[in-house]
């Protein structure tokens, strides 16, 4: 077989089974581009079943799947020419896995032979820093102003992205709602994220007033909605986030907390850590932090296995 991209599916119930998956993905709002290349995934292994002389997708089973994770497990790197990572592995698999799902969605099919299979993603080998409650709170000790706290309350209290942040508008912070609307997060989902008592009064603060004295910077124009800007009145960006970050963090004078060399996106995996340490259900934190799957909120969480299984039960 050629690269994915390459790939040329001959029965035309599948070609157009594979024009139908990449609408439904489409509907479901996923970035455009990866649905490009889920479409190409998806390719392969409708070629894989043609080689195989499999033309009816009603009559592939839990085996025929295996022997595909299988084949994809020990299929070479087109781009490297060595073994595919495991988290590539797992996206064609969970691809498969979608259009089942779909497919029995919309009632075409009676058995879906991936219910019972189980595709475990990657466990994560790079160690993913957090602060602890009681460091998180040092850092809120040392604000010296309502932007620095609504910063850290808009990472950590919000678990935004560092992307999230910067694109983050007037409009979408809804303070007497007590809701924070994120337009397009990765891979362009939509969601809505609850505000706390202490994230509201936060956000009121440095909003009603500091946020009017940075207009009358020098790079502010009335088009601007960005909720936060910095001190020439432009939207801030990552760099700047970072920066005021950096502030905060080294005027604790903690030395463990400087020595993590906390970002942005540290602040986010703080958040996620505490609230599976609060027992909050793992399904509600995905939500929250807007991913697509469970195991990715799972490698977000730095709480032992047995307190992990309690709070699965």
């Amino acid at each position: 077989m050629g690269r994915p991209s390459d790939i040329v599916v001959i029965n035309q119930d599948f070609r157009k089974l594979a024009d139908d998956y990449l609408l439904y993905v489409n509907r479901l709002g996923y970035n455009r581009k990866g649905n490009k290349a889920r479409f190409n995934y998806l390719n392969e292994f409708l070629s894989w079943l043609e080689c195989r002389g499999h033309l009816q997708l009603e009559k592939v089973t839990t085996v025929e799947v295996l022997d595909y994770y299988t084949y994809i497990n020990n299929r070479p790197s087109k781009t490297t020419g060595g073994a595919l990572t495991l988290k590539t592995s797992h996206s064609h698999m969970i691809i498969i896995r979608d259009l089942f799902t779909m497919l029995q969605s919309e009632r075409k099919l009676e058995i879906n032979p991936c219910s019972t299979l189980k595709f475990e993603y990657p466990k994560h080998t790079v160690e993913r820093t957090v602060l602890s409650q009681q460091e998180i709170k040092e850092l809120y000790e040392v604000t010296q102003t309502a932007q620095e706290r609504s910063i850290l309350s808009l990472s950590y209290g919000c678990g935004l992205r560092a992307s999230e942040l910067m694109l983050c508008n007037i409009e979408d912070v809804r303070l007497r709602e007590k809701i924070l609307i994120v337009p397009k997060g990765k891979g362009n989902k939509r969601r809505i994220v609850p505000l706390s008592n202490g994230v509201v009064k936060d956000l009121s603060d440095y909003y009603y007033n500091e946020r009017e004295e940075l207009t009358k910077g020098r790079d502010y124009n009335s088009n601007n909605q960005a909720f936060m800007l910095h001190i020439r009145g432009g939207r801030m960006n990552v760099y700047t986030y970072n920066k005021y970050l950096k502030r905060i963090i080294n005027r604790t004078e903690n030395q463990a907390i400087i020595e993590k060399e906390i970002s942005l996106h540290n602040l986010r995996h703080s958040i996620a850590s505490h609230l599976i340490e609060q027992g909050i259900p793992m399904e509600q934190v995905r939500l929250f932090l807007g991913h697509n799957q469970l195991e990715t909120t799972q490698i977000y969480t730095h709480i032992n296995k047995k307190q992990l299984e309690k709070l699965m039960q």
